[in-house]
C-alpha cells in the first residue's frame, strides 16, 4: 500500500481548505511562478515526450536543468524543495481521493514545469510510461534506473544525476524499486480502456471516490502502482515529490487524462465539467467530498478554484502531448522496443 497522511484526520477543521505548508516567502515565489507559466508561450507549442525518446543531449540537459533547480537557493532552502514541500501534509486531502486529484496536479506539473524552464527554457518536461506487461522481464532492471536516467533503484540513490541529493529533512533519496514481488504495474489494458473505451466517459468513471474495487480502473488507482512499484522515497505520499521520479511519471498521469479528455470531445462530452465527488470510507470515519467541493479554492494555489484545474486553458495552449511511443519503431528509441505478440512498444533491460 502506498503510505500516506491518515485521511481520517482531514475531517478537522474545514475552515482553511486551502491549507499549504509553504511560508509567506515560498508563497510569494509560487504567485510570481503561476504568472511566468501563462506568459510561457512558444511557437510552436513546446511538446512533452517519453524521456526514453529524448536524445542523449536533450536528457543530459532536463537533468542538468533539475539540478540547476536544486541548488538555486534564491527560495529557501531552495527552489526544487519549496515545490517538492507542496505535495505534503493537509494539502493532500483535497489533491488525493476525489475530483480535484486530476486538476490540482495539472496545475502542480505546470509550475514544476515553469520553474525548469526558468533555469533553462529549451527544456520540457518529460513523461515516463511504465507498464506492466511481461513478468518474467526483469522490470526492476529497467534502464530508467541505471546512471543514463534516473540513477540506482536499490537503496540510498549513489549514482547518475540525482546521486547524494537531500532533502529539507536532511534524508537521502531512496528507492527500492520493486522490492515486494506482488507489487503490480499499471495495466495497459486499463489504460487503454480509460482513453479509448466509449462506454468510460464521464470523469466520474475515472475518479477515485468508490470502493476498492473500483480503485483500479481509475486513474488515481492506476497512478497509485508506480508509487509503491519505486518504492521509497516515492512510497510516502509526503515525501513523493522530492524524487525526480514523481514528476515524470505524473506527466503520463496527465497524458492519461489528457486522452481521456479528448475522447470525451470526440464523443460530445464536457471535459470541463466538475463533479464535486471525493471518496468516503466508513471504517476510516472520513469523507473527503467536502475537500473536493468545485468551488473551493484550489488547496496551495490561491488564484484559482477546484474547478478551474479542469479548464482547457493549458494542454494546447502552453503545452501539448507526443503521442506514446507505438510499433513497429518506439519512436526510434534504442531504449524501447516493440514486442511483436504484443503489439505493444516495452521498455529494455539496461546494458
Amino acid at each position: 500500500m502506498l503510505s500516506e497522511i491518515n485521511f481520517a484526520d482531514c475531517n478537522q477543521d474545514l475552515s482553511n481548505e486551502y491549507f499549504c505548508s509553504l511560508n509567506k516567502e515560498q508563497q510569494d515565489w509560487l504567485d510570481l511562478l503561476w504568472t511566468a507559466a501563462l506568459e510561457d508561450r512558444s511557437t510552436p507549442i513546446r511538446k512533452r515526450r517519453e524521456i526514453r525518446t529524448l536524445t542523449e543531449e536533450e536528457r543530459k540537459t532536463f537533468f542538468s536543468a533539475l539540478n540547476k533547480l536544486k541548488n538555486d537557493t534564491t527560495v529557501k532552502p531552495n527552489k526544487f524543495d519549496t515545490l517538492a514541500l507542496i505535495h505534503s501534509n493537509r494539502t493532500l486531502c483535497s489533491a488525493h481521493r476525489g475530483s480535484n486529484f486530476l486538476g490540482w496536479h495539472r496545475v502542480y506539473l505546470l509550475l514544476f514545469e515553469t520553474a525548469i524552464r526558468e533555469q533553462d527554457n529549451s527544456v520540457t518536461l518529460p513523461y515516463w510510461i511504465l507498464y506492466s506487461i511481461i513478468k518474467i522481464l526483469l522490470t526492476q532492471m529497467t534502464v530508467i534506473f541505471t546512471d543514463k536516467f534516473l540513477g540506482n533503484g536499490d537503496g540510498i540513490v549513489d549514482s547518475g544525476p540525482f546521486k547524494h541529493w537531500i532533502d529539507i529533512n536532511n534524508c537521502p533519496l531512496q528507492r527500492k524499486v520493486s522490492r515486494i514481488d506482488h507489487t503490480e504495474l499499471p495495466s495497459p489494458d486499463i489504460i487503454n480502456m480509460i482513453e479509448n473505451d466509449i462506454k468510460v466517459r464521464h470523469v466520474a468513471d475515472v475518479i477515485d471516490h468508490l470502493g476498492k474495487a473500483e480503485q483500479l480502473l481509475t486513474i488515481e488507482g492506476q497512478h497509485n502502482l508506480p508509487h509503491e512499484w519505486v518504492g521509497g522515497t516515492m512510497d510516502i505520499l509526503n515525501s513523493s515529490a522530492r524524487d525526480p521520479t514523481f514528476i515524470l511519471h505524473h506527466a503520463f498521469i496527465d497524458y492519461v487524462w489528457e486522452k481521456f479528455r479528448q475522447k470525451q470531445k470526440r464523443l460530445g462530452e464536457n471535459p470541463e465539467y466538475y463533479p464535486s465527488l471525493g471518496k468516503t470510507s466508513e471504517t476510516d470515519k472520513y469523507n473527503l467530498t467536502a475537500f473536493h467541493n468545485a468551488n473551493n479554492v484550489m488547496a496551495c494555489f490561491p488564484w484559482m478554484k477546484n474547478k478551474d484545474g479542469y479548464r482547457s486553458d493549458y494542454v494546447g495552449i502552453l503545452y501539448e502531448y507526443e503521442n506514446s511511443p507505438k510499433c513497429p519503431d518506439c519512436g526510434k528509441s534504442k531504449y524501447i522496443t516493440c514486442n511483436e505478440k504484443l503489439n505493444r512498444c516495452i521498455g529494455i533491460v539496461h546494458f
